[in-house]
């Protein structure tokens, strides 16, 4: 879903439909927004649950939420 979006050229991605947060759904998240910055594209992740973004701050991952370049440094 994600890298297709990103092969398009979108720029926004709506996870809403993913319920479940886990480290592995986390670095999925972070390979797109990597992948979408190396194609020399900005991209915003929408729907992310509570539960995320208490996962990706407690993994220092703010890239997902930021949009800055080296947040997930």
């Amino acid at each position: 879903m994600g890298m297709s979006a990103i092969d398009r050229g979108e720029s926004t991605i709506d996870v809403s439909a993913w319920t479940q947060a886990s480290s592995a759904h986390l670095a999925v998240l972070v390979f797109w927004w990597q992948s979408a910055r190396k194609s020399g594209h900005k991209l915003t992740l929408t729907g992310l649950n509570p539960t995320f973004k208490t996962l990706a701050e407690l993994g220092g991952v703010t890239c997902i939420e930021t949009g800055e370049f080296d947040a997930s440094r």
